[in-house]
């Protein structure tokens, strides 16, 4: 038996300790309230001052990832057992003896000897919450397959009061408000309020719900359906490599997204596409909407005509968006030579939180002759022929209908920035009184009780709408930073008192103007500052040493359950397969890398398929790779005719560590193997996995060993890197009408990134992009009177200067902190957040009574002189409460940063340097360290480069 797993302070610890004073395992009845009441039960190991992290993934608040000893529940059966390893022993075992043994590794690694270890039994939590029905539990489990470890996350037993959202209990808790219920996914604690879209027409509803032929041929082949009658175009570049061999589709997209709507009428010798079809030779309009889809070899994808006529019909009928074209249609018929123009209008004077189906003079209207001077902002005005795409704003309420007809089937009203919140009148001055973009889609994906979505029930289209959804959510922000551009600058506020002083009112040509900055989430800078943080974890507590790879299984229990009848392959569709990185760290005084410490946490072997067949059975689904090479060159992974994930790998009989420090894991030629595809595979294509996170999760969770700084910065920037990238950019559109030359970060970002419909959701619902513990507090720093001020080029100079907040900073407001408390006169800058937290609103430090947290401070080029040297002060100066204390060395207060760096001895040897570049090391790459030290040996800084 391991001694590893019975240390109390060098194993990993999944517990889960639960106090349920009501629990529902049913579906509640129309008018039920549930509500949920949790005991949290903290778990202090010697881990706790690094993290303590609630499981994201588990149905319970009381998850805690540890670092402590392996536990299990009890079973069925209601038996008490002590998980060590791959053994199980009496849970009244307190001490265990291993056999004394040397075990001498590959090069690199160190003799080591195993030692007794004294364990204390933890009491054993039951992780069975339905007592009543636990005998149809199991059964139900064995039906499916699935093992008593596995952690179900149960049903969508919680129905929200207010709109009658359909929730999971964690989505319910979720930001709960104690005694609400309603919640805050779904409409934000009751505030947004939107109309029901109305029901769609019966016969075509049953397109949606039916099996037979023709709907599963209409299900397959939606999105295809929909851009037949679809209005506008989509901008953006569909990325179809993505969807290679039998995995579920995606939906991604790159590039900037938009939708661009034609003229009326298609130039001479052009074929009508879109909104044209509506108006240009409909005697012939199903063969014209067909042959936008010609020339597809795969019979199976190629579109029905007797669908698009029963979907013509079904338009012609309802939509009002389709009659308003079919007018056109009739006034041209009648008049060819017309000068005619469409305005879809775009304000609504109805209220949007009960009206969402406008009628035909409210959505569209036509002008004969010459604009009137009554076109608004958002409104739209379609040309007859001008040979240009025009883009419709976000904003428009037709904005989704013209791009979904299929979801659509009315013409529904989609997003507008008119609709308050509930109870808010248009006199109200609340700051938020108006539904946000975010708000409005948050609301309609949701699945509610006794109502059927078109949306939601879309398959394919249902990603595409998520990705649609999210684009124009990230398109206003966009559009917001870049209006910024031309009202706010940044500059000091020592330059701004110089302007003030040399007469100047006028400050709108002062100062730089700011672009995609750090608070962006996504952005370059955001993802760069996220890497900065993980690193400086690594300066306290050393590099983590476990990295684990988590991918969603579309197979889950939970998902099935939620599937309507025979519905099942294709609303697996729009599940996604989303994933989630994670670094973990160890105890200190568990570092070194050894057998004990490998073996009993990572196994890459198949198991034995008597022995444990639960456990074979979920190697065989999750975690074998391949085949690939020669037996399947079209597998994913292969690249110029080789793996590109060096499987398979080599055989070994013991777990070491090569001369590089990496792990090589026990991989024996033990004749277990598992047969797919016809080939047989055996220990050398074995993912490596935690055998207790598999059982109880059930998906694809590869844990990798990793303590060793020459992978850690690639760790740390793969998980922040952020979506998904392209490396060239994306094609523009064929618009010759558009001429647009300027690049700057926010084109950047946009050509370069892909989003699927899974990060659309996550986004949408605002679930966290990362997440770290302890806090990393980011400190900034100045030299004195140059701290930045951000303000606007119509701000008059005396407004900007007068304001109480420009002449603090975090910086300044910590030196006042040292002038009158002793603690904190006891830290450096860096450990200052460990014992203090940053109020925002009042500007100021106060003492920290909960949470955990460090600093950081931000990195400076030694090229910038005066603020380098400051900044090798702060990491040495402790309690300064101005600046000349900080340049003040045994009662003397030098001239410059520099001078008082020589006083404290700093600078008398290049020892300040090398700690310069080993700092600089923990996070930046080998090119910045290279271009570092040039940069020393161009300042003259180093006395004795060659060294």
């Amino acid at each position: 038996m391991s001694s590893y797993a019975e240390n109390n302070n060098q194993s990993i610890n999944i517990v889960r300790q639960t106090q349920n004073v009501n629990t529902f395992t049913t579906p509640p009845k129309h008018n039920t309230t549930i509500q949920y009441y949790h005991s949290f039960t903290d778990v202090r190991t010697p881990f706790s001052n690094i993290t303590n992290v609630i499981n994201p993934l588990s149905n319970n608040r009381n998850d805690i990832i540890s670092f402590d000893k392996y536990t299990t529940s009890k079973l069925a059966n209601k038996r008490q057992y002590h998980v060590l390893s791959n053994e199980m022993t009496s849970k009244n075992a307190s001490t265990v003896t291993t056999s004394s043994s040397s075990i001498k590794l590959n090069p690199g690694c160190h003799k080591l000897k195993m030692k007794t270890r004294h364990l204390s039994p933890i009491t054993l939590i039951d992780l069975t919450e339905d007592v009543e029905n636990i005998h149809q539990v199991n059964n139900e489990n064995l039906i499916v397959g699935i093992s008593n470890e596995y952690l179900d996350h149960g049903d969508q037993v919680v129905v929200c009061q207010t709109c009658r959202a359909k929730l999971w209990r964690n989505e319910s808790i979720r930001g709960k408000e104690k005694g609400n219920t309603d919640y805050s996914l779904c409409c934000g604690y009751d505030k947004v309020q939107l109309p029901d879209l109305k029901n769609a027409p019966p016969t075509y509803e049953r397109m949606f719900r039916n099996m037979d032929s023709k709907s599963k041929h209409f299900m397959k082949n939606i999105r295809r359906y929909n851009s037949m009658f679809s209005f506008t175009s989509m901008g953006g570049k569909i990325d179809s490599s993505i969807n290679r061999g039998n995995a579920p589709y995606i939906f991604r997209l790159g590039g900037q997204n938009y939708h661009s709507i034609g003229s009326l009428l298609p130039a001479k010798g052009s074929e009508p596409k879109f909104s044209q079809l509506y108006i240009y030779d409909t005697d012939n309009e199903i063969t014209n909407r067909q042959r936008c889809f010609r020339g597809e070899k795969d019979q199976s994808t190629s579109t029905d005509s007797d669908i698009i006529e029963d979907i013509k019909v079904m338009l012609d009928s309802n939509n009002v968006l389709v009659r308003s074209y079919r007018m056109v249609r009739d006034t041209f018929q009648k008049n060819p030579e017309v000068d005619m123009k469409l305005r879809l209008i775009g304000r609504r004077e109805q209220d949007g939180r009960t009206y969402n189906l406008p009628t035909a003079s409210e959505v569209a209207a036509l002008i004969i002759g010459d604009i009137s001077d009554s076109i608004e902002k958002r409104d739209i005005v379609v040309q007859t022929k001008n040979g240009c795409l025009q883009h419709i704003s976000e904003l428009h309420p037709s904005y989704l209908p013209l791009q979904y007809s299929l979801l659509f089937p009315y013409g529904d009203d989609g997003y507008s920035v008119d609709i308050l919140h509930r109870g808010v009148s248009f006199t109200n001055n609340s700051k938020r009184a108006k539904c946000t973009m975010r708000e409005y889609f948050a609301y309609r994906i949701q699945d509610r009780d006794h109502s059927f979505s078109l949306i939601l029930n879309s398959r394919r289209l249902f990603q595409q709408f998520l990705v649609d959804a999210y684009t124009m959510m990230e398109t206003e922000r966009m559009y917001y930073i870049s209006r910024q551009q031309h009202v706010l600058r940044c500059d000091s506020y020592e330059n701004l008192r110089n302007q003030k002083a040399q007469g100047t009112t006028d400050i709108s040509n002062v100062g730089q103007r700011v672009i995609l900055p750090s608070s962006f989430t996504g952005g370059a800078r955001y993802m760069l500052q996220n890497y900065l943080d993980a690193m400086s974890l690594c300066k306290w507590f050393g590099y983590p040493d476990f990295f684990i790879t988590f991918t969603c299984n579309p197979k889950w229990p939970e998902i099935k359950r939620i599937l309507h009848f025979n519905q099942k392959t294709g609303l697996i569709y729009y599940v996604g397969l989303p994933h989630s990185h994670i670094c973990l760290f160890m105890h200190s005084d568990n570092k070194l890398p050894t057998v004990e410490l490998i073996d009993p946490i990572i196994s890459a072997e198949i198991p034995d398929r008597i022995e444990d067949p639960k456990l074979y059975s979920l190697v065989n689904e999750f975690m074998v790779h391949g085949p690939c090479g020669a037996e399947n060159m079209n597998c994913p992974c292969m690249v110029d005719k080789k793996c590109s994930k060096n499987f398979p790998k080599q055989f070994s009989n013991h777990s070491s560590v090569d001369q590089n420090g990496f792990p090589l894991y026990r991989r024996r030629n033990d004749g277990h193997f598992v047969e797919k595809s016809g080939v047989r595979l055996d220990n050398r294509n074995v993912v490596p996995y935690n055998k207790y996170l598999l059982k109880r999760y059930q998906a694809y969770i590869n844990i990798e060993w990793c303590n060793q700084g020459s992978s850690i910065k690639y760790l740390f920037k793969y998980i922040n890197k952020g979506p998904d990238r392209a490396t060239v950019a994306v094609v523009p559109t064929n618009n010759e009408c558009e001429n647009n030359d300027a690049v700057d970060e926010i084109a950047e970002y946009y050509d370069c990134r892909y989003l699927s419909a899974c990060e659309a959701s996550w986004r949408i619902f605002t679930y966290g992009v990362h997440c770290r513990y302890p806090y990393v507090v980011r400190l900034p720093f100045h030299l004195p009177n140059q701290q930045q001020i951000v303000y606007g080029e119509d701000d008059d100079i005396d407004d900007v200067l007068d304001k109480p907040s420009v002449a603090a900073s975090k910086f300044t407001a910590w030196m006042e902190r040292n002038a009158i408390d002793s603690e904190a006169r006891k830290l450096t800058y860096v450990e200052f957040p460990t014992k203090f937290v940053w109020i925002l609103n009042g500007r100021f430090w106060k003492r920290r009574k909960v949470g955990k947290a460090i600093g950081r401070i931000h990195s400076v080029s030694p090229k910038l002189g005066e603020a380098y040297f400051l900044r090798i002060l702060l990491n040495k100066v402790k309690g300064p409460t101005s600046f000349d204390d900080i340049r003040t060395v045994n009662g003397q207060t030098h001239s410059s940063f520099r001078d008082a760096c020589y006083a404290l001895g700093l600078l008398d040897d290049d020892k300040e340097y090398i700690d310069v570049i080993k700092e600089a090391s923990h996070s930046g790459s080998s090119f910045y360290l290279r271009f570092l030290f040039a940069t020393l040996l161009m300042c003259n800084s180093m006395s004795k480069p060659e060294i």
